[in-house]
């Protein structure tokens, strides 16, 4: 009889479990000696620790013959026994894989924080009324720190901080709800310029609502480190 540990590579399906050692550690049912047999009519053992270094076809085939019922062979005890163990360990591949996945989005996600400078200047933007849309292309016209003239296209808003992101949202809702301000133009709003102020407004919420969920992320699956704003530090000298 070999460890089938030792033939992991091996072609031949797992086609039985034929007996099971289980040994009883505060109230949990550890499986001892697990002996399997194969295609080529051998048998093979290994413990219930070796299943990460077993092939995966190898667990899908023990759960497989649990599901259909074929393992007459072993007892009550050892079938529920094997069930909670192959269970317990699939859950924990797939946890595994979720979070190499969500680490995957992560590594992409930061390679994004160091960005090229937004493209915030147009040389007729002096002339236009902040908090407008801009004619050209899809975005609208926002006030710096500044208050210079400066265009926000909704194709970059990843490259905008948070603070500048919050601070075109409050004036373009001051707009869209009516609100009159000291640091609005003088001007009496449309009805087209506050539906454009709306549909800039979910974009601008869209953007920092999934910033939130990466940085939720980032602590989750142990990312890089960050402070307050993640983006106002890389950004601020960009808009």
């Amino acid at each position: 009889m070999a460890s089938l540990c030792n033939h992991e590579l091996s072609l031949w399906k797992l086609t039985d479990v034929t007996s099971l050692k289980i040994m009883e550690f505060f109230g949990y049912k550890h499986l001892e000696e697990i002996t399997v047999r194969r295609q080529d009519d051998q048998l093979y053992r290994f413990r219930e620790g070796d299943f990460k270094r077993l092939r995966r076809q190898d667990i899908e085939d023990m759960l497989l013959l649990l599901v259909q019922g074929k393992l007459t062979n072993l007892n009550l005890d050892e079938r529920f026994a094997l069930n909670v163990a192959l269970r317990m360990y699939t859950r924990r591949i797939v946890i595994q894989e979720r979070v190499e996945d969500l680490q995957l989005a992560v590594e992409s996600y930061q390679k994004k924080i160091n960005l090229s400078r937004p493209d915030s200047y147009r040389s007729d933007l002096r002339k236009m009324t902040p908090y407008t849309a801009y004619h050209d292309i899809q975005g609208i016209i926002y006030q710096d720190d500044m208050d210079r003239n400066r265009l926000m296209r909704t194709d970059e808003l990843h490259k905008f901080s948070d603070g500048t992101l919050n601070h075109v949202r409050t004036a373009l809702n001051d707009i869209a709800t009516g609100i009159q301000m000291e640091y609005l133009p003088k001007r009496k709003w449309s009805k087209q310029d506050k539906q454009r102020a709306r549909v800039m407004i979910n974009v601008i919420d869209k953007k920092l609502r999934d910033r939130r969920l990466m940085r939720s992320l980032e602590k989750f699956v142990g990312g890089r480190p960050y402070g307050g704003d993640v983006t106002s530090e890389n950004f601020r000298n960009l808009e």
